[in-house]
């Protein structure tokens, strides 16, 4: 079988490939100019271009019987044309319309744990509007919600573990943290989401489902500091908690720099934490989650 993937240059979009590959599938990517280089398989079929390109991307398409969606982004900064809505809203519609205009019926969307139609930042509330639309299209869809992502971070990773690696780098002798840091969350192995997402494509029971995908257990921002400081030998620093209320103000005025850090809605989908109580999808899958244990 045929898998388009969407986002296979990404940090999931590259565990996801690779598991499905390993699996006995044949896999599909598009690759902008200048990315080759982010996609760590040799096996998959790259086609270069991306999604606003529709002659490329129904010919890319062509043979395929499922498409996995990971295309994701974290930060937007609109000036340039780099937004929470072409990436989670525009990029679904057109694909999922070109999809079903090729015959390909099965869609594994990856959207995010927190999805709900109220949320007041614009990452989840795109990702929401995504999930909508795909539920209402002619689809064999199967939404999965994960948690922050860790595992496999190399050199040029960029996920939340090598963001707090960062963090705990960028000041001598202390670390800063938001708020109280006991706010807590689930990491899931990127190695289980990808599993999940492989042995799911011809998985009938989990068509037209939703399942949030969270790693074995909740552990606080702080514990997660210490284990990272812990997995890549830094010298552990003081951690200096910063009140949220000034954090938020700093980021208000200069969160459109690329320099700074962190946005006013990261700092608050952070304090709100990231966790959830659905095992299912494991529990379908006879799968037992790893915990976060700084691997």
């Amino acid at each position: 079988m045929n898998v388009f993937v969407a986002g296979g240059t990404g940090y999931i979009g590259n565990q996801i490939i690779e598991q499905l590959l390993k699996d006995g599938y044949s896999v599909r990517t598009l690759v902008r100019k200048g990315s080759g280089q982010k996609l760590r398989s040799t096996s998959a079929k790259t086609i270069q271009g991306d999604l606003t390109d529709p002659a490329l991307v129904a010919a890319a398409l062509e043979g395929c019987s499922a498409v996995v969606y990971c295309i994701g982004l974290l930060r937007e900064f609109p000036s340039q044309g780099i937004s929470f809505e072409t990436a989670h809203v525009t990029g679904v519609r057109s694909l999922a319309e070109k999809a079903l205009r090729a015959g390909i019926k099965r869609w594994i969307h990856i959207s995010a744990n927190g999805v709900r139609p109220d949320t007041p930042d614009g990452y989840r509330r795109t990702k929401y509007r995504a999930e909508e639309f795909i539920k209402v299209q002619d689809l064999d869809y199967t939404i999965l919600r994960p948690s922050v992502v860790f595992g496999g971070e190399t050199d040029g990773t960029v996920n939340f573990v090598t963001a707090v690696r960062d963090i705990i780098g960028s000041i001598p002798l202390v670390v800063p943290v938001i708020g109280s840091g006991s706010y807590l969350m689930q990491p899931v192995h990127t190695v289980d989401l990808a599993t999940a997402v492989s042995a799911i494509i011809d998985m009938r029971s989990t068509f037209k489902k939703t399942y949030s995908v969270c790693g074995k257990q909740s552990i606080s921002y702080n514990s997660i500091v210490d284990r990272v400081t812990h997995m890549y030998n830094l010298k552990k620093k003081i951690k200096i908690h910063i009140p949220v209320v000034f954090i938020r103000t700093l980021a208000a005025l200069f969160q459109q720099f690329k320099a700074f850090p962190v946005t006013v809605e990261q700092i608050d989908m952070l304090v709100n934490g990231n966790t959830c109580t659905d095992t299912s999808l494991f529990d379908e899958l006879g799968m037992t989650p790893q915990s976060f244990s700084g691997l």
